[in-house]
Order: structure tokens, then sequence, then C-alpha cells
């Protein structure tokens, strides 16, 4: 894997787990090698889609154990043309 793909994948996971140190290092990692803002944004809109999937399901399993109905709608389930990622 070449060092661009890399550090995009690191950076979208550490957006995806709110690791702001690992942010910090990798956001200087990637202005090092010239990804540019909208690079970095598209990253960061990706891994906050899936961020907020998985946040919708745990809030539904939750809702199910409890007895619950879900009351989000799951979009990576959805008939929808939109999802989570």
């Amino acid at each position: 894997m070449d060092e661009k793909t890399e550090i995009m994948i690191a950076l979208g996971i550490a957006i995806g787990v709110n690791c702001i140190p690992c942010f910090d290092h990798l956001y200087s990692r990637s202005r090092e090698i010239k990804l540019d803002e909208d690079e970095i944004r598209a990253i960061a809109e990706i891994a906050g889609k899936v961020k907020n999937g998985a946040s919708i399901f745990m809030k539904n399993t939750i809702a199910e154990a409890l007895g619950d109905t879900p009351t989000a709608e799951q979009p990576c389930c959805s008939q929808s043309t939109s999802s989570c990622c």
C-alpha cells in the first residue's frame, strides 16, 4: 500500500474513533504528503457517515434489548439511496 493511501485510511479511522491525538498526528502527515483540503474534507465526511451509522445501530440495538421499538432509521439497510457509508 502506498503512503498516501495508508495515511488516508488511518486519518479516516482516527476521525471515526474520535482519537484527537491520532488525528492531529495524521493531519500533519497528510499535509506533508500534500493531501489537499478537499481530500481531507472527503475523508472526514466518509468517517462521519460511518460513525453516525454505527451510532444509529447501537441506539436501535439498545432499544430492541429493552423491548422498545427502534426509533432511528438504519441508513445502511434502508431502501433509500443514501447510506451510512
